[in-house]
Formats: structure tokens, sequence, C-alpha cells
């Protein structure tokens, strides 16, 4: 692929200054924590209006930018936004929500969103991506979360537990939470007892993954099936054989394992990215396009998905978001290094 090579040099070049990496601990390109987030004026959809947004205007805010294509990402842009509207009445005006519409296609349908009611918050219609790119927005559906005084204070992706998330940190900046009872949130309450096959199954799965790690991939393969015959309707196994067979450029059976793994956890990343992965070196990048599309969208995102997508992207003609991923593939590898 041209574009890594060439961002490379021009990482080297600039003294491995991360001027055009996604900004450290944010979730952003080029916005750090804290950082005062811009304002702007952008017209809402269902009333065709001119809405000012001003960060700084005393209460925090949550943005929520979305696209409803592919499906997968209607469907959890649809679900992000029904829990923003929960916690918009849970907060009763002490927080402003908005949701940015960052895409030019399928208006329509998005209209008929709102007035079918799965999309009840203010919907801002950004279809040049004019906002999206003065936030350094890089994926959806995401919230960027301000504090009272327009400074940037989370970014959070979509996930299981996004509404909980957010909820949180609004309890904090807002003084409801001090940070020692923020930071007992993020723990672990207790220890969930584990039967013996479970505690077999998961010994079993570490054991294929220390052995695929090794490239001992016989052995994997071995830990793997063990496991899955202990706990057949658990998807870990079925995923560790996937990421084995593809290691081994055996494309059909590791389609095959993805595809179980799948049926047993259908929003599992890790089962989307080996999937996707899968059918890129198989050749299909058409099928292969929306996956991986699919698993970009993980709180733990895998740097060959992103390197992927990108050599997708600029064989397409989409240079803009082949450049953009490219530089999101550079500020993973220097994290990398810096660990």
């Amino acid at each position: 692929m041209r574009l890594i090579p060439l961002l490379i040099i021009t990482v080297v070049i600039a003294t491995f200054k991360a001027t055009i990496c996604p900004a450290e601990d944010s979730g952003l390109l080029y916005h750090k924590l804290s950082d005062k987030m811009p304002g702007f004026q952008l017209n809402e959809v269902k009333s065709g209006k001119t809405i000012t947004f001003v960060p700084d205007n005393g209460k925090p805010s949550v943005l929520m930018f979305f696209s409803i294509k592919p499906s997968f990402r209607a469907h959890r842009s649809v679900s992000l936004a029904s829990d923003l509207k929960k916690l918009d009445k849970i907060f009763n005006g002490r927080v402003i929500f908005l949701a940015i519409y960052s895409d030019d296609e399928e208006f329509k349908i998005l209209k008929k969103y709102i007035a079918d009611g799965l999309i009840s918050l203010p919907v801002l219609n950004d279809p040049t991506r004019a906002i999206y790119n003065k936030y350094g927005v890089f994926m959806l559906p995401i919230t960027v979360i301000m504090d009272t005084k327009g400074q940037l204070q989370s970014v959070i992706p979509y996930t299981s537990n996004t509404s909980e998330l957010i909820n949180n940190n609004l309890k904090l900046i807002l003084g409801d939470w001090t940070l020692k009872q923020f930071k007992n949130s993020l723990t672990i309450k207790a220890n969930q007892v584990k039967t013996k096959e479970e505690k077999a199954y998961i010994r079993r799965v570490n054991y294929g993954r220390v052995m695929q790690a090794r490239g001992m991939y016989s052995a994997a393969l071995r830990e793997f099936n063990t496991a899955r015959k202990i706990m057949p309707h658990s998807p870990e196994a079925l995923i560790g054989i996937g990421q084995v067979q593809l290691k081994l450029k055996k494309w059909n059976d590791a389609e095959e394992a993805f595809h179980k793994a799948l049926k047993i956890n259908k929003e599992s990343d890790e089962a989307l990215a080996g999937l996707g992965l899968t059918l890129y070196r198989k050749g299909d990048e058409k099928q292969a396009l929306p996956i991986l599309e699919n698993a970009l969208i993980s709180t733990n995102q895998d740097l060959e998905v992103v390197i992927s997508l990108a050599a997708i992207y600029e064989k397409n003609g989409n240079i803009v978001k082949a450049i953009r991923l490219n530089k999101l593939a550079i500020s993973m590898l220097w994290k990398r290094l810096e660990q």
C-alpha cells in the first residue's frame, strides 16, 4: 500500500511529532482531553432551523456523531440515540444532548427514523462533514462529552455499556459524584463464581492463545478444539480456531469458524475483525468492506483491520478515508513503540 510508507516518512521528517495522529488519550484526531472545543452552526433536520452550538454555555454537552449506512451502523446509531434520550430525561435539562448526522446519503431514511421516533434527539445536518472533520471524528457512531467550559472530557465509541459510561462521566462533571465515586464505578465489584467446566474452558482457551502467539499452530488448534468440546456454545474457542486458520492461510476454514462464532455472538468484535480480514485476504473486498467497517467501531481496534480498510478505500479511490485511517494506523503503531 502506498499511503502508509508516505505517512511514516512524513512522521519521521516531523521529528516524530504526533500532529497528524489521533490525539493521545482522546479518541479524536487533533484534539486532546481538556482542549477547548469549537462551536458551530448547523441546520436541524426536523425543523430546518439554524442551530448555534456554543460549548462553553455553562452546561455539559454530549454530541453524538452518527450515520445510518451500512445497516450495522444504523442499528448502533438508533440504539445509541435511544440511550442518550433516556439520559436526557434523567438529567432533566442539566445537559445538552445533540446528534450530528455526518453523511450526505440516506436522508429520506433518516427523516423517517426521526418521524417514527427512532431518533428523538435534535439532529443537526452535517452533509459535508465540516464539523465531523473539525472535531476530528474517525469512526461512527461516537459520543463526544464536554464540560461546562466546553473542554473535552471524554470520547466514547458505541459499546454495550455506552449509556453507563456517559452517565458516570456526566455525574462527575456535574458534581453529583466525587472523583473517588467515579473511579469506583470503573472497577469490578465482585468476582463471579465459575463452574468447573467454565474454568477448564478458560484454561484451554488461554493455553491456545499462548501457543498461537508462539507460532505453535497445531498445539493452539488442539487447545481451542478441546475448549470447544467443553463449552460448545461459547465463541472464544471458535474465534481462536479462526485466527489460527487465518495465520495458516486456510481461508475457508477460518471463514467457517468466524461465522460459527458470530452465530453465538453477533456483536463479537474479534469475530467480525477475523471474518472481515479473512474475506479481504481471499480477495473478496466487496463482502469484506462492510464487515471491516463494522469491526472498526470497537473499543479495542485491530491494527490489521485499520490497514486493510485503508487499502480498500485507496483502491476504490476514497483517498480521504484512506488517509484518515492511515493516520490512525500510525498513531496505533506509535503507541506500541511507546509501550
